[in-house]
């Protein structure tokens, strides 16, 4: 169904102020790394990063329930004002201590706000409209992650490392400000408010996700595929200067093929039908691709044979980023999407926690080529298996559920 004009506004405002909030995190991350690497000290980008990441995945349960539980306009407008006056204070400090305290107290506010933002986003688009929602959102912020680090190490060897992060409070002030422009707000409604205050159900989207025939094998599934990019994350340089003997500019025009490549799948990806099984079954499909180009990667012996693949796998990622996303929503009731985004980005973010530290377990034990061949391999061997086994059966509860409907 097309977007109304009501729609297409809110969406738009949505993306774009989401693109903007972003592009100001991708170009305070790498000036925060750019700020300890100068300090010398490893273990510094190491607590930076979990500093970044395990607020996410510790106050998963309690903001999902919030985020389910207020109106989503008034309480993501708060916290982008809360997470910009953080992003001075990271600005104005920078000690170790408080560089990575300030940047747990930021994670804190955007372990709220992503659900948040995640969960508002069908409401804006329609239940009928929740693909193309995703399409675009996804598109926008495959664009500012992409330009975010180019353009905060320029800043930083222009202004320092103090402008980048006052920038970065001024796209989540943006972000909070353009929120309360919306038309649409998503409001718990005052029944089911009422009647889950008393259960004080923290635990409903992780059951959701367990339970569920046609979330649970994605989740899974895109968990392992995350692992296994996120430890190439740290191998990909080595591979790309030592292995392939190429210079930096084309270990950096390895990432930007990565990152088009996810634009235009998620661009491609707007006209998804949002039937669950199809949907389920795009993922999968999508996710067996990113499995044979990573595997294929170390198959090859001079690096400009390196970008055709890595883009056809930044394509299938859009595309598993849409379909995923829309899945979730599609399968999820509107009362407690706030959870089940919340536990899905949990368990995401704590596949990129792990898979930091297996890359470079990894590296201490193999050579680059052979850790990308063992990533393809088992990733192939997890879809291979998992997926027809996991489509079976979604296949039959689906099917028991459209009969039950019909009687």
């Amino acid at each position: 169904m097309a977007l109304s004009s009501v729609q297409r506004r809110d969406l738009r405002l949505l993306a774009t102020f989401r693109g903007i909030s972003f592009l100001g995190d991708a170009i305070a991350l790498i000036t925060l790394y750019l700020r300890v690497a100068h300090g010398g000290q490893g273990w510094m980008i190491a607590a930076l990063s979990v500093a970044g990441a395990l607020p996410i995945v510790a106050l998963a349960p309690i903001a999902g329930y919030v985020v389910d539980h207020v109106p989503a306009k008034a309480f993501l407008a708060f916290l982008g004002g809360v997470e910009a006056l953080v992003c001075v204070g990271i600005g104005l400090w920078h000690g170790d201590v408080a560089t990575i305290g300030l940047m747990a107290l930021l994670t804190c506010g955007v372990a709220f706000s992503m659900p948040g933002y995640s969960a508002l986003s069908p409401t804006v688009t329609g239940e009928e409209n929740v693909a193309i929602g995703q399409s675009t959102i996804q598109s926008v912020q495959g664009i500012a992650v992409a330009a975010g680090p180019a353009i905060g190490g320029l800043l930083v060897g222009a202004a320092g490392t103090s402008v980048p992060l006052y920038l970065d409070a001024v796209s989540f002030a943006l972000a909070g400000l353009g929120t309360l422009f919306l038309r649409s707000d998503r409001r718990p409604p005052e029944e089911a408010a009422s009647l889950e205050k008393s259960k004080r159900n923290l635990g409903a989207g992780l059951r959701i996700v367990l339970s569920d025939p046609l979330i649970r094998p994605v989740v899974v599934l895109v968990t392992v595929i995350m692992a296994a990019v996120g430890a190439l994350n740290v191998v990909e340089v080595f591979f790309i200067t030592r292995t392939l003997h190429a210079s930096a500019f084309f270990y950096g025009l390895a990432g930007a093929s990565f990152g088009g490549g996810s634009v235009v799948g998620a661009l491609a990806s707007r006209r998804l039908k949002q039937d669950p099984v199809g949907l389920m079954r795009t993922s999968l499909a999508s996710i067996a691709v990113i499995s044979v180009m990573l595997g294929s990667v170390g198959l090859v012996y001079h690096v400009v044979y390196v970008f055709p693949l890595i883009a056809v796998s930044g394509v299938a990622v859009g595309v598993v980023n849409v379909a995923a996303t829309t899945l979730f929503a599609v399968r999820t009731p509107e009362a407690v999407r706030g959870r089940v985004y919340a536990t899905i980005g949990a368990v995401f973010t704590s596949a990129e926690i792990g898979s930091m530290v297996l890359g470079g377990v990894l590296l201490t034990a193999l050579a680059p080529r052979t850790i990308y061949l063992l990533a393809g391999v088992i990733t192939t061997l997890a879809v291979g298996v998992i997926g027809p086994l996991e489509l079976r059966r979604s296949r039959r509860v689906h099917g028991r559920a459209l009969e039950t409907q019909g009687d």
